[in-house]
């Protein structure tokens, strides 16, 4: 085997993916459009099924498969596009930030509706729907945008150290 063949049968080394949060925008974006459009055509019958879910004890479950999949679907679309590799780090967070997050938002909704009720209002069931549905929709976008832009702080810190070594 000569010297000037071994450049060709080399591997090409992929670079990491380095995530835009305009990639992750777009689709936060689509996600409270279609939240609102269902909010919009479905007035009743939509948070309906939102506040059962959640009084079934399925929401935080359902919240957590919709946040893990756009993360993932989001993750590979992007290393696709860039044609990278996914590192562990963006693993690691994509895998435990939403999972934080949805757990989060539901100790927060878990209090907001003891304090709802506390209150004395004249209608408080309406109130504590609203407080579900709010806390949904929070919950998700904050669960599908912050494990990326925690990315990408992680990737800009990683950059500017590795320029102050140099």
């Amino acid at each position: 085997m000569s010297a000037a063949s071994t450049p060709a049968l080399a591997k090409p080394e992929r670079r990491t993916v380095a995530v835009r949060l305009a990639d992750v925008s777009v689709t936060v974006a689509c996600l409270s459009l279609v939240f609102g459009l269902l909010l919009v055509f479905f007035p009743v019958s939509f948070p309906r099924i939102i506040l059962h879910s959640w009084q079934s004890g399925n929401l935080i479950v359902e919240m957590l498969v919709i946040a893990l999949t756009l993360d993932a679907y989001l993750y590979f679309r992007i290393a696709y596009l860039l044609s990278a590799r996914p590192t562990a780090l963006a693993a690691a967070c994509l895998g435990s930030l939403p999972i934080i997050v949805v757990g989060g938002c539901s100790i927060l909704l878990q209090s907001a509706v003891a304090q709802t009720l506390a209150v004395d209002l004249p209608n408080p069931q309406a109130r504590v729907g609203e407080e579900v549905l709010a806390h949904t929709y929070l919950g998700i976008v904050s669960a599908v945008f912050l494990p990326f832009l925690v990315i990408r702080l992680l990737q800009q810190f990683r950059a500017t150290n590795s320029a102050r070594q140099s």
